[in-house]
């Protein structure tokens, strides 16, 4: 068994990134109420020179010199300095304060002994005083701090934190702090943190942020060992490169591999959005990986990835991306989930489209990189893709063209070009009783094909073959009374006609076709393959009920249970080269329902059984939820497919997750995805966590494999703590419990 275990580094670097948006809890502590602070002025009251002295005893001790005691208060745009005693030289505007001193502003309020202000510069200072910050509800002491209006303060002696005096866990000792309001960046040199009174770190310099802009500067540092890596390092520098524009270099030291270089690049801008990603690994140092021999020793790996999503105007989009990695094994040895390292193809693709009221057009270049032994898909250079949609013309007919060329490329197999030209005319008639809408289309396909090493008995197959279908349905409704409140109870029966004549198409290769998962949806569809290459014939009636109780006052539904069935008139001919003439009377039986059992419970089902066979279940999938008000979360599902039912393999899980509060601060979270099957757990996860208004922390377990088919597993302690308005130490556990526990909210 291999074992992962990382441990979260509780260390400080000089960092200084948006925290708030790390943050496990949202909440701040209390430490003064917003009318503490005065109002935001605009920038000519506060550059007023205007100065309003109020007090209840006033002097004039010589000319230029005034003295006043009691009550004074002293104003100056958007500054207010109050105290028991206070001289005033008018002709330097030096303001002299002693006795219960109070200096505030929108921004800041300043409490100590004794204080000087000079108005004409808007400066000032203060000893032996305490402040409060309001943005970030942040505070501290100081013996001394000079005051430069609404731009900068500077602290002598200091302390921060945004804990209340009541109940302070952690606070940051410095020798010097810097508050640069106007960047909304703090700053500290010669640094001791403490928790608890317990001084737990030192740092010749520290900086954070003021608000929850994005800064520049290190991370908090994570650490970990493993028998993969050996000791693993990472040190993430955030880059905050300007507007709509930001990069995280990432230097990971593993001792056992070497010195990798991660950086990722992301852009925002009015016309688009994208993200670049990077790693390179200079010669791989591990030399056997278990009892198996690593293949890249002394090989470099490396990994890219492109994405762009672009808008040239409200009608034209473009569309890249494009993934890199370089070896199979990749994936696997730098992964944490199974579905990343599970995948067997990185998808790459550039695409142009464009949209109007009638027209869209879809310009793609489509490839894959194949990272384990099944066999390479093809790829599309180029596939073009044009749809008109004309409803409501002429006797109320609506009119529908799609037309595709695709130029397909294999290296190994049957590759070429492919036609498909699909022009529909259909009917549709709908009111509030129910809807009919007949529909006749004309299919033509032709191909242009390269042998590539492989036999073909045509080089420019074709087919052409009409489709007609008949979809129908009615809407009943009656009031159902329940409970003293009256619901909308629907019966909606409904009914499709498909007919499609058999044409032999075993001359067309198979480049992207492939036999649809069969849900409540299929009943509907015109085509039981995906893709072009297959045609599927038929004769068939779709019949389906569905039965709805929905509330008046907000239209949600409160139940819906739908049930359906094909019946086949006639044999399925048309089948894939390795599928087999369909020829049972009837389809699958398949029922949905859908739940609001209460506020904060839903419920849904999906089964599906052969009626043909004992009623044997094919496929099934029940879940229920729970989301609480105050956070609490449970899931609970079961999914079933039978070996045989599609391509894909069969499989019975379990999946239990959810997040139980203990108090306002404490909760238990968890996860339980088993394998029934194979009698394997996936994913064992449990942990808690604690969120206060200053503080926060997570710890979490976690037992999971990367492949199912692999016994090898993997054990991960995961810790995170963050000192709120300071920064966010250990392994972030945000992604992974999003990702594990279904409707985590790690702000909640």
């Amino acid at each position: 068994m291999r074992k992962l275990i990382v441990f979260s580094a509780v260390t400080v670097s000089c960092f200084g990134l948006n925290v708030h948006a790390e943050q496990i809890g949202l909440r701040q502590c209390n430490l003064l109420d917003d009318s503490a602070f005065l109002p935001v002025v605009d920038d000519d009251a506060a550059l007023s020179d205007l100065v309003d002295v109020k007090a209840d005893d006033a002097q004039l001790v010589n000319k230029g010199l005034s003295v006043f005691d009691g009550n004074v208060v002293v104003t100056r745009g958007g500054r207010e300095l109050s105290a028991d005693h206070i001289t005033y030289h008018r002709a330097t505007g030096t303001v002299t304060a002693q006795g219960d001193i109070r200096l505030r502003d929108s921004q800041m309020v300043l409490e100590g002994d004794e204080a000087e202000w000079l108005t004409s510069s808007d400066e000032g200072t203060m000893v032996n005083a305490t402040y409060h910050l309001r943005e970030i509800g942040a505070r501290g002491d100081a013996k001394h701090i000079y005051r430069q209006g609404l731009l900068q303060t500077d602290l002598r002696g200091a302390t921060y934190s945004t804990c209340s005096v009541a109940n302070p866990f952690w606070d940051l000792q410095a020798n010097s702090v810097k508050l640069d309001h106007d960047e909304a960046v703090g700053s500290a040199e010669d640094v001791i943190v403490r928790i608890k009174d317990v001084p737990v770190f030192y740092t010749p310099y520290i900086s954070f942020p003021l608000n929850d802009q994005r800064k520049s500067g290190f991370l908090a540092p994570s650490f970990g060992n493993s028998d993969e890596t050996g000791f693993d390092l990472q040190t993430p520098y955030y880059w905050n490169i300007g507007p709509g524009r930001d990069a995280t270099i990432t230097p990971r030291y593993m001792s056992d591999r070497g010195m990798q270089l991660n950086a990722e690049y992301r852009y925002l801008y009015l016309g688009g959005e994208g993200t670049i990603q990077a790693g390179f690994l200079a010669s791989d140092d591990l030399k056997t990986d278990g009892e198996d021999i690593n293949p890249y020793y002394n090989e470099d790996r490396k990994h890219f990835s492109f994405r762009h999503i672009g808008n040239a105007n409200s009608r034209w989009r473009t569309d890249i991306d494009y993934n890199y990695i370089s070896d199979d094994d990749y994936l696997e040895d730098f992964g944490s989930n199974l579905s990343l390292t599970s995948t067997t193809h990185l998808y790459r693709k550039a695409q142009l489209s464009y949209s109007d009221d009638t027209w869209s057009f879809v310009g793609r270049m489509q490839g894959y990189q194949t990272i384990t032994d099944v066999e390479e898909p093809y790829q599309r250079l180029p596939q073009l893709i044009l749809s008109g949609s004309f409803p409501e013309k002429l006797f109320g007919l609506s009119y529908h063209l799609r037309t595709e060329y695709v130029e397909f490329d294999h290296d190994d197999l049957v590759d070429g070009q492919r036609f498909d030209i699909m022009p529909t005319i259909s009917l549709p008639k709908q009111s509030a009783a129910g809807f009919f809408t007949p529909s006749v289309t004309l299919r033509h396909t032709e191909y242009r094909l390269n042998e590539n090493g492989q036999t073909i008995t045509d080089d420019s197959p074709s087919r052409t073959l009409p489709i007609a279908s008949v979809d129908s349905g009615l809407f009943f409704e009656r009031s159902l009374p329940f409970k003293g409140q009256n619901y909308i109870h629907t019966l909606e029966p409904r009914a499709f006609y498909l007919y499609i004549p058999e044409r032999d198409q075993t001359d067309i290769p198979i480049f992207d076709s492939s036999l649809r998962t069969f849900n409540f949806g299929q009943l509907f569809a015109e085509d039981r393959f995906s893709g072009t290459d297959r045609v599927g014939d038929a004769n068939q009636l779709s019949l389906a009920l569905t039965s709805r109780i929905i509330d008046p006052d907000t239209g949600r539904e409160k139940l819906s249970a739908s049930i359906g069935q094909i019946r086949y008139f006639t044999d399925r001919d048309v089948i894939l080269p390795s599928g087999e003439v369909g020829s049972r009377s009837g389809s699958d039986m398949v029922v949905e329902v859908a739940a609001a059992l209460a506020k904060e419970w839903t419920a849904k089902a999906e089964v599906q059984w052969d009626p043909h066979s004992g009623n044997q279940s094919n496929l099934s999938s029940v879940q229920l939820r729970y989301r609480g008000d105050n956070g609490q979360i449970f899931n609970i599902s079961h999914r079933y497919r039978r070996d045989g039912v599609s391509t894909i393999e069969g499989l019975e899980q379990v999946d239990v997750s959810g997040r139980l509060p203990i108090n306002e601060q404490w909760s238990l979270i968890g996860r339980y995805y088993h394998s029934l099957r194979d009698n394997k757990l996936l994913e064992g996860l449990a942990g808690v966590e604690y969120d206060s208004c200053c503080w926060a922390t997570r710890f979490v377990i976690r037992d999971y494999i990367n492949d199912i088919d692999d016994d090898d597993r993997n054990l991960a302690f995961l810790f995170q703590i963050e000192l709120k308005g300071l920064g966010n130490f250990g392994q972030k556990t945000d992604d992974l419990l999003k990702e594990s526990i279904f409707g985590f909210d790690p702000d909640y």
